[in-house]
């Protein structure tokens, strides 16, 4: 089975995808990052760029925004048109993450980041015990 491609939505506007340690955590969880490289800065992206690469799966952990606050910012992505021509959107493959919990720093707590990321791609087949609250599944 081929690894989910995964895109990382760091910042909703303007449009992010998470760079830096990112993509090799998502590799770590069993998937392939698209959209941002490993040891680079998080770049801007454009609709059509994401459109394009429609991704199998998409993460937001947005800088610095608890879960809540995560949920909030999908308001911004879900008032595009392209949005819903997203897969990971038609297949509820949408995950929102706790960004400033365990994705916006580096530091010895990234290792239960890519534990919570396996468990997202790939459900009871990562073999993860996941705390109620540490990510949500949200519908388009």
């Amino acid at each position: 089975m081929a690894a989910p491609t995964v895109a990382c939505v760091e910042w909703t506007e303007p449009l992010m995808t998470a760079g830096h340690w990112m993509p090799d955590l998502v590799a770590h969880a069993g998937g392939r990052a698209v959209l941002a490289v490993a040891g680079q800065p998080s770049p801007v992206i454009t609709w059509e760029t994401l459109v394009k690469a429609d991704p199998d799966v998409i993460t937001v952990a947005a800088c610095g925004r608890s879960i809540e606050e995560g949920v909030s910012d999908l308001g911004d992505l879900r008032a595009r048109a392209e949005w819903g021509w997203l897969q990971a959107v038609q297949r509820g493959r949408v995950y929102v993450f706790d960004g400033s919990a365990y994705f916006n720093r580096p530091g010895p707590r990234l290792v239960r980041s890519a534990e919570l990321l396996a468990a997202a791609l790939h459900g009871d087949r990562a073999g993860v015990a996941v705390e109620p609250g540490a990510f949500l599944r949200v519908e388009a």
